[in-house]
């Protein structure tokens, strides 16, 4: 029900026929399903070039599946497939068509071009639901590990400990998309005629060929997203038709709560403005001695604080050394910024080197560490 109500909404908007009460039912469907995000910029671009890009495919699955029987020493790795027999081709066809052209009373403009979008957009909706129901691969780092994949385009993504990486078996269709909770730093094979698309929680990211690293933990307050080579287009969930470009050496910073509670200040407000979300664009940083970018050290197993507060810091330590931190102390002592990188360093010899710079105290007993 929700996916017809959002077609409707959807197809108001482009005709520039939707109310205001339509306009916001449509925001709060975008920010409850965030995979609406990239049909929405799919079938916006396909309203304006009035037809879809058909585009070409390259098949590297079974070089892939060969890449990871040959790495069984990838411990930290987790792949899961779950195969689901494809539809009947002509059956599901029928079946979009006809699913949308009931979405709106036949009568005006708005009837027409669901119509239309239901004709144009069927050969999409059914390689899309072709590939939602095959096999999906699911990588995962715990805490305390990190671990790097190649992708079936040749991409590589290494994945910071704590995270998880989900994309389809065999990359076919008109995008590479893959599903990131976590940090990833990806080198992505250049492929003009499929985009690379990452999506997290607040954000989706498009790319062509290009290296960035994404760090999208839902624990942290920010979604960040640092470029070191090409270009990326970042779309924020709550407000698809805004693009952010980011060019090398640029670093967006996406406030999750702002982005999260921006759609209800719009409603009140009974506008649309990306203002009220907190986003910052700046410059990534480099360490002085060898030029290297800090927001991807950790790939060289280097654990970096750049001018972050305690509370911060004690995130990092819990999915660098697999333990909790619990910081029992006031405001101060919990936004006291640290900037530091460590190298091959144990939790004991982290912390104490914490402790010269904070004042603070500090015990650790088995998986606790307990901040005063």
């Amino acid at each position: 029900m929700e996916e017809e109500k959002f077609w409707q909404l959807l197809s108001s908007k482009l005709t520039g026929e939707a109310s205001a009460d339509e306009l916001k039912a449509l925001d709060k469907l975008l920010q409850e399903n965030p995979g609406f995000g990239l049909q929405t910029q799919m079938l916006t671009q396909m309203w304006k070039n009035d037809k879809p890009e058909v585009s070409s495919t390259d098949d590297f699955f079974d070089r892939h599946l060969q890449r990871l029987s040959n790495h069984p020493d990838i411990h930290p790795v987790v792949l899961t497939e779950t195969a689901v027999p494809d539809p009947a081709p002509v059956l599901e066809i029928e079946n979009t068509v006809h699913r949308y052209r009931w979405l709106l009373p036949l009568s005006g403009v708005a009837a027409s071009v669901v119509i239309a979008l239901g004709l144009l957009f069927s050969g999409s909706v059914f390689k899309n639901n072709k590939k939602e129901n095959v096999a999906q691969n699911t990588v995962t780092t715990r805490k305390g590990s990190k671990s790097n994949i190649q992708l079936p385009d040749g991409t590589i993504a290494w994945l910071n400990a704590d995270s998880k990486l989900t994309y389809n078996e065999n990359f076919r269709g008109d995008f590479r998309e893959v599903t990131l909770q976590g940090e990833a730093y990806f080198d992505v094979v250049k492929d003009k005629s499929r985009p690379f698309i990452i999506h997290t929680k607040t954000i989706d990211i498009r790319v062509l060929g290009t290296a960035f690293n994404v760090r999208a933990y839902e624990t942290e307050k920010n979604t960040e997203t640092s470029l070191f080579r090409g270009s990326v287009e970042i779309t924020l969930h709550n407000s698809p038709e805004k693009k952010i470009i980011l060019k090398p050496n640029e670093k967006l910073l996406v406030n999750n709560k702002s982005l999260l509670t921006s759609t209800q200040t719009e409603e009140k407000n009974k506008t649309r403005n990306a203002s009220a979300v907190d986003i910052t664009v700046g410059k990534v940083h480099f360490e002085e001695k060898d030029s290297s970018a800090l927001e991807n050290l950790w790939i060289k197993n280097k654990l970096v604080f750049d001018a972050e507060s305690l509370e911060e810091v004690a995130l990092k330590i819990e999915r660098w050394y697999d333990v909790k931190v619990v910081i029992n102390g006031d405001d101060d002592l919990r936004q006291t910024a640290y900037s530091a990188i460590f190298e091959n360093e144990n939790l004991l010899q982290v912390m104490e080197a914490l402790k010269i710079t904070g004042n603070f105290k500090y015990t650790i007993n088995k998986d606790i560490v307990t901040i005063r």
